[in-house]
């Protein structure tokens, strides 16, 4: 299952709101994002279509909260070419206008809303429920957890949208967020819109605003482990980058060493940097550090890069008075 299902499944199982208030703000929300609203005869029916089992139960248990006489909802179970199940819940003809009214999805006149209904999330407690119930209706997110052996550099983001198709209702959603200090953008897809958050803790903020708990936990080792292997990453890179330089030198080095040889041979050099000549040769491979601790007198690894550059420059030398004398 994806990040988003794992987090849906969390919090539909999650606290039923206490009061009246709270359930209209909720199933509010259900209508408007993953509800199919339909008018025929004159009245109106609606379902909801979710991939989430469980969502009945608690959308039966919000309209008790309501009408404690409805007992039942409908449900038809529809599987998909693909293997996907989707349901689609029903609601007793009897009581769907009254409920679309209570939810604020028409008006009395019979006209639909078209942004949020400002008497809906009137309080802090409905503001969270209808949130609650944005996120079952229609969140999803691209964020893949991945496992800690796994070296290589994840590099999608923490993207967490909600698409709507009314602008109105995706710019009143982006405000509500706004007053939690989620900060939400919105854009246009073909002919719907999208409210969405792409920065990780705005995602770990809205997850736990919805009482999806054990999300956050996983976000939060997800940021603990990206955090680890991209510094693993920067550091292969700086080793990989440092041997690089290691072995260019050494090359330039050998080269430098074989051409003194070849004009003037390496017994013209001091001892010192002859067996220094003679050891690179030997151990093109090795670093300075090691280099020292094969001469004779051991030195430091500034000394050993002192003496090679002094035989780089000597090679250089001969290279221009060759050059010289060639123009001769």
């Amino acid at each position: 299952m994806s990040f988003s299902s794992d987090a849906k499944n969390e919090v539909v199982k999650s606290e039923l709101p206490l009061e009246q208030c709270c359930a209209k703000a909720e199933l509010s929300a259900l209508f408007r994002t993953c509800g199919q609203l339909s008018l025929n005869g004159g009245k109106y029916s609606i379902e909801l279509i979710t991939e989430i089992a469980d969502l009945y139960s608690r959308a039966l248990a919000l309209v008790k909260i309501l009408y404690n006489e409805v007992e039942n909802l409908g449900l038809i179970k529809e599987e998909k070419s693909n293997g996907a199940i989707r349901y689609h819940i029903t609601f007793p003809e009897d009581y769907t206008e009254r409920l679309l009214k209570d939810c604020y999805i028409i008006r009395e006149s019979g006209e639909l809303y078209t942004g949020i209904a400002r008497a809906v999330v009137e309080k802090e407690c409905c503001e969270k429920s209808f949130i609650k119930g944005v996120f079952l209706g229609c969140a999803s997110a691209n964020i893949v957890i991945k496992d800690m052996n796994d070296l290589k550099k994840h590099t999608g983001g923490y993207h967490l949208e909600f698409v709507f198709n009314s602008s109105y209702f995706a710019g009143d959603f982006a405000h509500i967020l706004s007053e939690y200090n989620i900060l939400a953008k919105v854009m246009q897809r073909k002919k719907m819109w999208v409210t969405y958050i792409k920065e990780a803790e705005l995602v770990s903020d809205i997850l736990a605003l919805v009482g999806a708990n054990n999300a956050v936990l996983t976000l939060q080792n997800e940021f603990a482990v990206r955090e680890v292997r991209n510094n693993l990453n920067r550091q292969l890179n700086c080793m990989n980058k440092n041997i690089e330089k290691m072995v260019e030198a050494s090359l330039k080095q050998i080269e430098a060493i074989e051409f003194i040889n070849s004009t003037i041979g390496l017994e013209s050099l001091p001892p010192t940097l002859y067996e220094l000549c003679l050891l690179r040769l030997a151990n093109p491979e090795e670093n300075y550090e090691n280099l020292s601790k094969l001469m004779t007198e051991p030195l430091t690894k500034s000394g050993v890069n002192h003496r090679l550059r002094k035989i780089l420059q000597i090679a250089e030398k001969l290279k221009t008075e060759q050059g010289g004398a060639k123009d001769e």
